[in-house]
């Protein structure tokens, strides 16, 4: 009997879990740009929202797919304890115009097309609010959105509300499969969700920006251009205007929004 009723209540965290995800609701951006910062709903009280002081800006066309910064942000996190998915993908792009410094260059010769798809730190992140038990928060100094992956229930509605969808995940460069359709990633081995929180804690700041061997080449005057393959750019209205450009495509919820 004692067996039967652990498996009864398995079966009943199990349906509970699906439960929520199923419930998860299709939320819809609240632009409010316009005071420098977003208000979002929590339950019944809305509260004023931190916007994160950067934003991983990627350019495709300087993406040599070599996965770095992959691997990199795992191995950084995962050395923090935190689930190792990586929170940046590429992805294998064949419409991506390669810039003319990576195609001339000898190292990079023939490699390119691909596109880099990061959380884009919404200024009216949806995730936060719809999180029934407060997993998502906002670091107080940079303003990034993570996710607190002890609190987390995987209920999976912040990867739902997630208006930025990412491609198909046959196209992914690495060829792993996450079942991920936006910006936050189930991890089965940690059993939480994951995303970009801008490695907050590092004093370097992003380690996908600071490990990327093109930005590298860029900051020795190997590769000349003023551009970088990702940079960590002020997320304000007119980067956030140029990366939903960028970033928006397929049926994303982000299509037209302001």
């Amino acid at each position: 009997m004692e067996g039967t009723d652990r498996a009864a209540e398995g079966t009943r965290d199990v349906s509970r879990r699906d439960l929520l995800r199923v419930a998860a609701p299709v939320v819809a951006f609240i632009a409010l740009e316009a005071i420098g910062g977003a208000t979002v709903a929590n339950a019944a009280t809305p509260k004023a929202t931190q916007r994160s002081s950067g934003v991983i800006f990627p350019d495709p066309t300087l993406c040599i797919g070599c996965l770095t910064c992959e691997v990199i942000c795992s191995t950084v996190h995962r050395e923090q304890g935190l689930a190792d998915v990586p929170r940046i993908r590429i992805f294998n792009d064949p419409t991506t115009h390669v810039d003319p410094v990576i195609e001339t260059n000898p190292e990079f010769k023939d490699r390119g097309t691909f596109h880099q798809e990061p959380c884009l730190q919404c200024p009216t992140a949806e995730c936060l609010y719809v999180c029934p038990v407060h997993a998502l928060q906002i670091d107080p100094k940079t303003g990034a959105r993570f996710i607190k992956e002890d609190t987390c229930v995987t209920c999976g509605r912040c990867a739902n509300a997630c208006p930025f969808p990412v491609m198909d995940e046959s196209q992914a460069t690495d060829q792993t499969v996450f079942s991920q359709h936006s910006r936050i990633t189930y991890d089965p081995a940690k059993d939480t969700y994951a995303k970009c929180d801008l490695c907050y804690w590092r004093e370097g700041g992003p380690a996908c920006v600071e490990r990327c061997p093109v930005n590298i080449r860029i900051k020795q005057g190997i590769l000349k251009t003023d551009k970088m393959c990702l940079s960590e750019k002020p997320s304000d209205v007119a980067t956030w205007g140029r990366l939903r450009q960028i970033q928006t495509f397929g049926d994303s919820p982000a299509k037209g929004k302001p």
